[in-house]
């Protein structure tokens, strides 16, 4: 379709069948269970955003196991932090928030961290962080990665956060500028080493324009989303191409394609690629009598999953209104800190907190809320089989339902349920 021709119109419902498709969500945990299945999943979404936080999972974690069938999280840390660079197909990178995207990709990342670098000089924040920054690197061109915790205590300097003490804030500065590269995690601590070390040395000495580097940024936030809003996708305000002129190129170019969603304002965006699916899902739900998804497809969803990072989005198309609660204080709290939306088919029907208690390997679900409207009888099935895969997940092997949801009809259905599956 060239830019002039008319936008393709579709309604919610294809727009919901679509996304649930293009998602790996219907059916969910559709993938086979293997590292290939982790590469293959960041590579349709463009990204994983990462997130330490682990009450029932880590974020990027919840992620891949509603799509791939007996994910593994080990997986995903083999990918990250394999010893020899040739093997790690994933690097952990700043995109607005902290990602995990192919390292194929790290070009594009590693021009705005020379553009850090370079400010960092200008700007005096290196001079400042000197005498820090040059017993990081002399000991880590020495004795390999390090950690904040290897350096002993410093006294705090101003960082972007706050106070910090001063070899964190080195720590960090030669990491945004690209000197220093993520070595390994352990919980939050971190260990940093030399980016020639753990880069591919064609990955890393391969450099992009700036306009190549901007572009690849916008495709790959429209990736992440599958269907955008017009400016459901951030545009970096130092950007020299400006959003109109990357809609223009994109879309002029079939990177992009323009589409209008009955009853909502637009226009929306999706990958140029992604006609054909689109153009399936219509007809699928089109019709008197269109082909229904199923409702015991259910996969519980991240708080950072893709499907719902465009809170905006998620309300206008399954008016479903959702915020993570995890920072908001205990006392204002609606539903919980880890709260999760059920996906079942297309639709998103409900939320479950899940939670991992360590001291008795078990996993408790705090709450079940469904959805106005919803009929949970539809869903128990595919519920049931989703928490004994999340539990799976966790490697715990017992479960837990409080007496206020046990006693629930919704409850006792649901428990039922998990007492089959567990035998």
């Amino acid at each position: 379709m060239s830019a002039g021709d008319a936008p393709l119109r579709v309604s919610r419902a294809a727009a919901r069948r679509f996304l649930a498709e293009r998602h790996m969500l219907l059916p969910p945990r559709q993938l086979p269970a293997s590292k290939g299945s982790v590469l293959a999943l960041v590579e349709r979404l463009g990204s994983l955003q990462f997130d330490p936080v682990d009450l029932a999972g880590r974020s990027h974690e919840i992620v891949c196991h509603a799509r791939i069938d007996g994910f593994e999280p080990r997986w995903v840390d083999e990918l990250l932090y394999a010893k020899v660079p040739a093997h790690r197909a994933l690097v952990e990178q700043y995109n607005g928030v902290l990602v995990i995207v192919p390292a194929s990709e790290f070009p594009y990342y590693r021009r705005p961290a020379d553009k850090r670098r370079e400010r960092y000089w200008r700007d005096g924040t290196y001079k400042r962080l000197k005498p820090w920054a040059d017993t990081i690197m002399s000991r880590i061109t020495a004795e390999g990665p390090l950690s904040a915790a290897d350096f002993g205590p410093s006294k705090s300097v101003a960082w972007s956060w706050g106070q910090t003490p001063a070899y964190r804030a080195a720590l960090e500065m030669l990491q945004l500028a690209g000197l220093l590269h993520l070595a390994r995690r352990d919980g939050s601590r971190r260990w940093f080493d030399l980016a020639e070390r753990l880069i591919p040395r064609n990955v890393l000495e391969r450099r992009v324009s700036e306009e190549e580097q901007i572009e690849h940024t916008f495709l790959a936030r429209h990736r992440d989303l599958g269907l955008a809003s017009a400016n459901g996708v951030w545009v970096q305000t130092d950007w020299p191409l400006k959003r109109k002129e990357l809609v223009r190129r994109l879309t002029e170019r079939g990177a992009l394609l323009n589409i209008e969603i009955d009853g909502l304002p637009g226009p929306w965006r999706i990958p140029g690629g992604e006609r054909f699916a689109l153009e399936a899902a219509m007809r699928a739900t089109a019709g008197t009598r269109p082909v229904a998804a199923d409702p015991n497809a259910v996969a519980l969803l991240s708080p950072l999953d893709p499907l719902i990072h465009d809170r905006k989005r998620l309300e206008a198309l399954y008016n479903f209104y959702y915020r993570w609660e995890i920072y908001t204080p205990e006392k204002r709290r609606v539903y919980g800190p880890y709260v999760m939306p059920i996906h079942a088919g297309d639709a998103i029907v409900g939320r479950i907190q899940l939670r991992r208690v360590k001291e008795t390997g078990a996993m408790t679900i705090d709450g079940l809320w469904w959805e106005r409207g919803a009929k949970p009888t539809r869903h128990i099935v595919g519920l049931a089989n989703a928490i004994a895969a999340h539990q799976r997940l966790l490697g715990v092997t017992a479960g837990q339902m409080p007496r206020e949801i046990a006693d629930r009809s919704d409850g006792r259905r649901l428990f039922k349920a998990l007492r089959k599956i567990a035998g």
